[in-house]
């Protein structure tokens, strides 16, 4: 069986058996493997990616934009948004 990485600018975006980029021997497959389950855990402003050495780089989690809509609306104001009316 034949086992790949993928790697971009540095990281390594996965691994795969069967085909993919880069060619790997079965060993370092194992290894980026063993890595990846280990993972640290992420959190909602923290998470990693995993460097082509094989350690984690953690990294700040960019904000989605604006925050979940908390308050209900009727359907009177829900059409009115939609229309492209005043909102306010």
């Amino acid at each position: 069986m034949d086992y790949f990485k993928s790697v971009v600018d540095g990281y390594i975006l996965g691994v795969s058996a069967g085909n993919g980029k880069t060619k790997i021997t079965e060993s370092e497959y194992n290894d980026i493997l063993r890595v990846i389950h280990n993972r640290p855990s992420a959190t909602e402003t923290v998470d990693y990616r995993l460097r082509e050495d094989l350690t984690w780089e953690e990294y700040e989690v960019e904000p989605d934009g604006d925050p979940p809509v908390t308050e209900d609306i009727d359907d009177a104001e829900a059409l009115n948004i939609i229309l492209g009316g005043d909102n306010t």
